[in-house]
């Protein structure tokens, strides 16, 4: 069984470093004669050299989007055709007509339209409608789809038609580097201005993360006394919303006293962030599978959350959680944690038990083992 991995599309983040973790834990299936993966040269640059795994890449690869798409419905099959038997689309939106493929759902984006309505930005919104189209054509063609949660499962299942399709719901994995400690924990009385208990939000910047809600929570709290302080750290993906969290920060604290806004840390330094914390909170409104939220988990540390799911999926009973589009209930939810110190130590141990259970080499056996079933299944019909 040749595979060949469609990352085409890859842009960065979640995306390579799925793709590198399943290649680095690649299963020993007898089946597997080779693996070749297609992107673009920046995406290949970051996979490490591995002898039965081959990287290949063409010119339109490292275009831009209308390139790709000519592409992919014009030359791309031929030269699938040359290295492999199946055709895994880690971002779901292969465009050819290349059998068998198995697509994969990583991006709620495409279909909770709510979010659009908040983005206001026709540029951005269109994006999302022609990456739908795409995943909608790649999902239609597929033979085997994969889901990272049962809510992506349940969402995708009721927008499109999936009938006849084998699915498989199989969650990323975790580095070990993230796995910290359940640390004792103390009364908010044992935190002071000179001692601030420090709450962490790792998130990119965009209208459904809600950092500016969460930065008037802790607003709010701190002028009801509590020693708080507050570190964001992730990069601005959508300008609109960088630029209203920078006015918030600037009305609330200008000179920065308790908002502390790191932008842009590379992923291998993050889990210096969570070392240094003592409690999380994660108030994104739109995720497929929430990583950071299971990393978080893995750091031993209390978390307060958003409500919406899969968040609960995930986190479960285990979590104080808020409505992210309400300050108020952001506020009550950080309270609740502070005053609960047994609580939030009980939370804590249950969520690094949790996550145990994620791990990338379970990821890579189960994702590679359903390729060769949809493989396996595939040719022998056509005997």
């Amino acid at each position: 069984m040749r595979i060949g991995i469609d990352a085409s599309n890859i842009g960065g983040g979640g995306g390579v470093t799925h793709l590198k973790e399943i290649l680095a834990n690649l299963p020993e299936l007898k089946e597997i004669e080779k693996v070749t993966v297609f992107a673009s040269q920046k995406v290949l640059k970051q996979l490490s050299e591995v002898d039965h795994i081959k990287k290949i890449t063409f010119p339109a690869l490292n275009k831009g989007l209308l390139n790709r798409v000519v592409f992919q419905l014009w030359d791309y099959d031929k030269h699938l055709k040359q290295h492999c038997d199946i055709l895994f689309s880690v971002t779901g939106d292969y465009l050819g007509r290349f059998k068998p493929v198995v697509g994969m759902s990583q991006n709620m984006l495409l279909y909770e339209r709510n979010i659009w309505k908040e983005i206001k930005q026709p540029k951005e919104i269109m994006r999302f409608w022609l990456n739908f189209l795409k995943q909608r054509r790649c999902f239609s063609n597929a033979s085997g789809i994969i889901f990272i949660s049962q809510y992506a499962k349940k969402y995708v299942s009721n927008k499109l038609n999936l009938k006849n399709k084998e699915i498989s719901i199989i969650h990323h994995g975790i580095s070990p580097r993230f796995q910290g400690k359940v640390r004792k924990q103390f009364s908010i009385d044992n935190y002071s201005e000179k001692n601030p208990f420090k709450l962490l939000y790792v998130s990119t910047v965009h209208v459904y993360k809600h950092q500016w809600n969460l930065v008037e929570a802790v607003d709010l709290l701190r002028k009801k006394g509590y020693p708080i302080v507050l570190d964001l750290v992730g990069g601005v993906i959508f300008k609109p919303a960088g630029k209203k969290l920078e006015k918030v920060i600037q009305e609330i604290d200008p000179h920065h006293k308790f908002i502390h806004y790191h932008g842009h840390v590379p992923y291998d330094k993050i889990d210096e962030f969570y070392k240094k914390a003592d409690g999380i909170v994660y108030a994104s409104t739109c995720e497929n599978m929430p990583n950071i939220l299971i990393e978080s988990m893995a750091s031993g540390l209390p978390i307060v959350c958003s409500n919406k799911q899969p968040m609960p999926e995930f986190l479960k009973e285990n979590g104080f959680y808020f409505d992210a589009k309400n300050v108020d209930s952001i506020s009550n939810a950080i309270e609740e944690m502070f005053l609960n110190p047994e609580k939030r130590e009980s939370m804590a141990k249950r969520n690094f038990e949790e996550v145990k259970k994620y791990s990338w080499e379970i990821t890579a056996n189960e994702t590679f083992s359903f390729l060769e079933e949809i493989y396996t299944s595939y040719y022998g019909n056509r005997q």
